[in-house]
């Protein structure tokens, strides 16, 4: 499990990477040490693993295809599943 959940911040830092985006890769670089602390956590909770896998190749695909609207709506709603999860499941960080 730890070594999926870093390759799965590697595949988030990836596609922020891409975006040639300097500001919101430095942004973003802060946000990953305590993402990388809750991902531990919740990467084994109600089988978000596999659950991330499929979204991940979904946001993979609608990349090869260049289908950018797609791919947003793809990582906010993955975003915003992982943020009810946490809400959900994550009452430690009250």
């Amino acid at each position: 499990m730890d070594e999926y959940s870093d390759a799965n911040i590697a595949f988030h830092q990836a596609i922020i990477t891409m975006s040639g985006c300097a500001l919101i890769h430095d942004m973003t670089e802060n946000l990953f040490l305590h993402v990388r602390a809750i991902r531990r956590v919740t990467i084994s909770q109600d089988n978000r693993a596999a659950r991330s896998i499929v979204d991940h190749m979904k946001i993979i695909e609608a990349l090869e295809k260049r289908d950018t609207e797609l791919a947003e709506r793809l990582v906010r709603q993955h975003t915003l599943d992982l943020a009810a999860h946490v809400e959900k499941h994550c009452n430690f960080l009250d």
